[in-house]
């Protein structure tokens, strides 16, 4: 009952975020998702969220909310060109060259949001299992084809898991400040080792009370004040 009542709240609050955006107060919107994101596993609820951020010019807040979207719903397109959209605002540019054979892999095995590959693995599993009981009790040879057939399923479904697993993990970060600077040690007083902006996403690699250390793309790293980069997932 409770959890029900959660959901019209949230389903109240996500439809009062909306009238804030078209109203133009995108602060309050945002306010407003806050709550509706209460409820987890709304792709719609972040791809709001991440619109009002851009639009007070916040583009590593909106790029934090289009990833989260497009994690529970990744053949959007709407998300998707927001995502790219918002990533060409950013002063710095990606240092690594994609490659295609390896982003074709990817979307492979990302075709399939998160939440079901986990869920697809177990089905998979299942069926290959019983699959090959039914197969050695009665020797019918389509059931050995089932349990083939499932357990290739199963093997993309693993495969799939741990690609969205590194898409998803709990290291990814991305900066939230106009202007931070990377240090060679968690305190104001080491040396500057380089300058990153708004929007940059990077990985968190230690942290230390008031501190992160994060690796940005090309390699890269240094310390930065907590509270400077905002963590994707997980969080």
């Amino acid at each position: 009952m409770a959890f029900f009542l959660l959901l019209v709240a949230a389903g109240d609050w996500f439809a009062r975020g909306n009238e804030a955006y078209e109203a133009g107060q995108f602060a309050q919107a945002v306010t407003l998702y806050d709550s509706a994101a209460a409820v987890p596993g709304r792709a719609e609820v972040y791809f709001n969220r991440g619109n009002a951020w851009f639009k007070q010019g916040k583009v590593g807040k909106a790029i934090a909310d289009y990833l989260r979207a497009w994690a529970l719903s990744p053949h959007d397109p709407d998300i998707r060109y927001n995502l790219e959209f918002s990533r060409r605002f950013r002063p710095d540019r990606n240092a690594t060259r994609p490659n295609p054979l390896v982003d074709t892999a990817t979307r492979m095995l990302r075709f399939l949001p998160a939440p079901f590959v986990a869920i697809g693995a177990g089905l998979m599993f299942l069926l290959a299992a019983a699959g090959m009981a039914v197969m050695s009790v009665s020797g019918r040879r389509a059931a050995g084809w089932l349990a083939l057939g499932a357990g290739m399923l199963f093997v993309y479904c693993l495969a799939a898991q741990a690609s969205w697993a590194s898409a998803t993990s709990p290291a990814r970060v991305v900066v939230i400040v106009p202007e931070l600077v990377l240090r060679a040690g968690p305190g104001a007083e080491y040396k500057e080792i380089v300058i990153v902006h708004d929007g940059m996403e990077a990985t968190a690699r230690e942290r230390r009370p008031g501190w992160v250390l994060i690796q940005v793309p090309g390699g890269e790293g240094g310390w930065v004040e907590d509270g400077t980069v905002e963590q994707i997932f997980g969080g």
